[in-house]
């Protein structure tokens, strides 16, 4: 029997100011955050079908109480360069004085490099991350002052309370990171209203990502420090009741069970925990679903995850027994103490679990050649999340081999 208690004690945990408003009629208090920041001019920003299908942000402006200068609605999936570079003109034109961005993952990352264009006032290519060969990646430190930012979801998100962000571009990288603390949002509101304006669809595929990620770091769980341990339980444990009830009875209760999952993750991530590396079988599987994001039109990150997490158990689960074990355990998977077929039992049993929530757990239906595994393997491996130490280097063959066969069948 597993003893529940840690056993990392040296760690640094750090914590940022945050507001959290939930429930009905949450954004009844955006006024007084705005006002608490003396923000008197902000620009909402938010995707076309936020803006045009709900009246959200009609809403927003009113409870804003005149604090809102203009909107900006065309930031698209995967938050592209091109769209960033457009808000951050719309700021300046309109002399903004705080973001209030509204939406999902994209959005809320997206307002984050929008901060950061204000602030350092130069090209996003001299703030992203920078990947040089055969080195660790280095983030850039960003110095500038970056004005408020507060985040209204419209689904469950764990990109709602970070400082990290990625967006998609035209160039060789596919995409660029950045980082800076200064752009966490002052509040995060998980007002019912705006949570039911998102189709279902889009609920379910965002909460995934938290459900996905909730699994993984339950890998490591029991060698974490315990501050991040007791967010990895909970996280996981409100992941798991909450998203069966998406779109049923009750699912008000169940979209904010699902953002505070998300919030629990970030915490996470606060207190030491690096969930996003947790252990190489989530990164293996994340970088790889993030490459296929970026560079085909179309997927989406939650469809890598839950292809690519199954494929990597099984060609690196040997490398790491223990995660691997963790992970069938945290999906109630009784194993034997000993099996040379451990990787394969539990890839096959989270690809159930995945299947019964309704996700696919290939992408052979996607009309992605095998052939194109070694330019996403590029890719994948520069992640900073995953790869920031290099580590995931050592096992390119695997993964080059677990991509090949997760796109199309051998």
């Amino acid at each position: 029997m597993h003893q529940d208690k840690s056993t990392t004690h040296n760690f640094h945990a750090r914590n940022y100011p945050l507001r959290v408003h939930a429930g009905d009629n949450a954004l009844a208090e955006l006024s007084r955050e705005l006002l608490r920041v003396g923000a008197s001019r902000a620009l909402i920003l938010c995707g076309r079908s936020v803006h045009q299908r709900t009246d959200l942000t009609r809403r927003i402006e009113t409870l804003a109480g005149g604090r809102v200068a203009g909107i900006f609605s065309g930031i698209s999936e995967g938050a592209p360069a091109e769209s960033i570079e457009e808000a951050a003109a719309k700021a300046r034109e309109i002399e903004a004085d705080a973001l209030i961005a509204v939406g999902a993952g994209s959005v809320i990352k997206g307002a984050r490099v929008v901060a950061m264009l204000l602030g350092e006032n130069r090209p996003l290519l001299e703030m992203a991350t920078v990947h040089p060969e055969n080195a660790p990646a280095q983030s850039r430190r960003l110095e500038s002052p970056k004005m408020p930012i507060f985040n209204v979801l419209t689904s469950p998100t764990s990109a709602q309370n970070r400082g990290g962000s990625a967006v998609r571009y035209k160039g060789e990288a596919h995409h660029l990171e950045f980082f800076d603390p200064k752009t966490r949002p002052r509040a995060v509101f998980w007002d019912s209203g705006a949570l039911a304006t998102a189709p279902l669809t889009l609920a379910r595929s965002t909460s995934f990502e938290i459900y996905w990620w909730g699994l993984m770091c339950m890998g490591t769980v029991r060698t974490v420090n315990p501050l991040a341990q007791a967010s990895r339980r909970h996280a996981w444990q409100l992941a798991r009741q909450a998203y069966p009830g998406l779109g049923g009875e009750g699912s008000d209760a169940a979209l904010i069970d699902m953002c505070a999952a998300g919030l629990l993750q970030n915490r996470d991530e606060e207190d030491g925990g690096r969930p996003w590396s947790c252990h190489l079988l989530a990164r293996a599987a994340y970088a790889s679903a993030v490459a296929v994001f970026n560079h085909y039109e179309g997927m989406t990150q939650p469809r890598g995850y839950a292809a690519f997490a199954p494929a990597m158990i099984r060609a690196l689960g040997t490398c790491v027994p223990d995660v691997t074990r963790e992970l069938g355990e945290a999906l109630d998977l009784r194993l034997p103490e000993a099996g040379a077929d451990l990787a394969e039992q539990v890839a096959a049993h989270v690809e159930r679990d995945f299947q019964a929530l309704g996700w696919r757990t290939d992408l052979h239906d996607c009309g992605i050649p095998a052939a194109d595994a070694p330019a996403l393997l590029a890719l994948a491996l520069r992640n900073f999340n995953a790869n920031h130490d290099r580590l995931l280097d050592a096992h390119r063959d695997e993964m080059l081999v677990a991509i090949a066969r997760t796109l199309a069948p051998q």
